[in-house]
């Protein structure tokens, strides 16, 4: 079973590939991000999911093929 921290780093994939047209690195802004706790951003980070500047964050292609492979998002 997933870990809590896990499962928000999933939704906060599933809330990067639903806007803009699940295109890896189309920059957000964090805090407009269902999930996207400090833990959560850290962890989805650290697996290469999401690439973090500042207070923006970016899908990844890892990210995006997550969220493609859990059948998320608009890929």
């Amino acid at each position: 079973m997933p870990s809590e921290t896990e499962s928000l780093a999933v939704q906060l994939v599933r809330a990067l590939s639903d806007a803009p047209d699940g295109r890896p690195m189309q920059w957000r802004m964090i805090e407009h991000l269902d999930g996207a706790t400090a833990d959560a951003v850290e962890f989805a980070a650290a697996r290469g999911w999401v690439q973090v500047e500042g207070s923006h964050i970016a899908l990844t292609e890892a990210g995006r093929l997550l969220a493609k492979d859990l059948g998320i998002g608009r890929i």
